[in-house]
Order: C-alpha cells, then structure tokens, then sequence
C-alpha cells in the first residue's frame, strides 16, 4: 500500500473518496454524515424529480459516494426501485442497476437479475430493447451494454449477490483480449480521441464512455485482476500515473454528475478505484 498515495485520498477535500478509502480500503469504521451532507448539498433540491438520463446519474452519484439505503428518502427513489419493470437490458438500466446494488437495494436488483437469461443474446452479451426491437432479425450484443452488466457482477460480487452466467460475461470479454474487436485484434472496440477511449481514465463513467480504472477494478473485485489476460489493462492504467503515483485524469463529462475534477491533473476517484483494485489484487 502506498502510504503518501492513501493519504492523499484521506484528505478533506473530497469527503467521498475520503470515506470510501477508509471503509473499503482500510477496513476502518467511519461516520457517513460528511458525505451525506456533502453531495446532497451539491445536488438540486429537486433532483429526485429530474426526466430521463440525469435521474439515473444523481442515484448512481449516491451510490458512488458510498450511501445506503437508509440514508436516501423512499420516495426520492421510487422511480429507480421501479427498475424491474422499466429494464430493458441497456446500458442505461445496467447502470442504474448497479447503483441499486451499491446502495444495498438486494430484493429489486434480485428481481433484475432473474430476467437477465431473456434478455441475453447468443452471444452471451446485452443490448437494449430499443435497438432489438426495431430489427427483425437477432443483433449481436452492444459492447458497453456489456461493461455495465462486468461491472454490476462485480458489485454482486462484493454483495454476496450471484450474477447469472457470470463466467459467460467474463468469456465475452476475455474472446475480445477484453478492449478489441473480434473482426480486428489491434482495433479498440470503444475508440474515438484521446481521452474518451475505453484505454484512457474518463471519470464518471457514462453510457457511452468508461474509464479503464473501472474496467481494472470489476475484473479484480470478481477475482481476476493477477490474470495474466489483465495483465495489458493494469500497464495501460499504470502508464497514466504521475511520478507520485497517483493517477492523472484522462477526459471528464462536461457536466458530471459527481463533483468535477480536472483533466490532466491527478484523480481522487481514479486513484481510489485504482488502490481498490490493487487491495482486491492483494497487492
């Protein structure tokens, strides 16, 4: 473990990573009232009544910043517990999905995952129903449909919760060397300009773009991060280290639902998910 490193993370500054290292990292007891009253000060007093998209980003920002359950109001919510009913196997619904585990919802991500063999394609990956629908023959599945449904396995793992064909979703992704096409070995699958690549450290993740950081981190959380097929993905995260070792940030939304940071400079989040993968590793 990194002594300057975690120290740094313990700092005031971002009282969510502070709390996160300390429960998830160090092991150590710590009072989540910093954190609430933190990011629900940063949040619009409305929020819970916010349309589409957003709705699912201020729930997945709790869940990130380590609350639970008990600490959020039912009815601000509701409409995420309603998620059995609206899942359609997306990348969107596995995102909110996934805060719902985080946050300790076990019975209504339960009921999720019982659905999850019919909305499964052939190729033992997802795609949501908006674009299945419209075909009239069988798609092959969305890659980043299927890194939110990698990264919600590795959330159940971490709850004691099974994922269903888990080992299915992990070969999905180990046929693709886990970043590359299968019709083309050298060429990313989630490619574009520096920054926003599947390979680069984007932070928040979004349905459209990840962080390898993420990707690091559910691979070492469902026990596969000494893999030697991992073993490209922690260089490439190590290379974006500074000469302290923390980890520089890549590209940011332009409005992030967590509290910005900037690119180019170190990252909180990155670093923390970085050490937690490590500490997952048992390095």
């Amino acid at each position: 473990m990194n002594k300057p490193v975690i120290s740094w993370l313990l700092e005031d500054e971002n009282p969510a990573v502070k709390y996160r290292t300390q429960t998830e990292i160090l092991g150590e007891n710590a009072d989540r009232k910093e954190v609430i009253d933190w990011i629900f000060g940063k949040f619009p007093a409305d929020w819970h009544e916010t349309k589409g998209l957003w709705y699912s980003y201020y729930v997945t920002a709790l869940a990130e910043c380590g609350l639970r359950a008990e600490n959020i109001s039912v009815a601000h919510i509701q409409r995420a517990l309603e998620l059995p009913q609206a899942f359609d196997g997306g990348c969107a619904t596995f995102l909110l999905l996934r805060a719902l585990i985080k946050l300790g919802f076990a019975d209504v991500a339960k009921q999720v995952l019982v659905m999850l063999d019919e909305h499964a394609l052939p190729d033992d990956g997802f795609v949501c129903a908006r674009i299945k629908n419209k075909l009239k023959y069988t798609p092959k599945s969305c890659y980043k449909a299927n890194v939110y449904a990698l990264f919600c396995a590795a959330e159940c793992k971490k709850a004691g919760i099974a994922f269903p064909n888990e080992d299915k979703l992990l070969d999905y992704f180990f046929k693709r060397n886990i970043f590359y096409r299968c019709d083309n070995p050298e060429a990313l699958i989630m490619d574009g300009r520096e920054g926003w690549r599947i390979v680069d450290t984007f932070h928040p993740f979004e349905p459209m773009r990840v962080g390898i950081h993420n990707i690091v981190e559910a691979f070492s959380a469902l026990g596969y991060g000494n893999d030697e097929r991992l073993a490209e993905a922690w260089e490439l995260l190590n290379k974006q280290t500074n000469e302290d070792e923390k980890v520089i940030l890549s590209q940011t939304l332009t409005k992030s639902y967590l509290p910005k940071e900037t690119k180019s400079k170190p990252s909180k989040w990155v670093t923390f998910y970085r050490e937690l993968a490590k500490k997952e590793c048992g390095a």
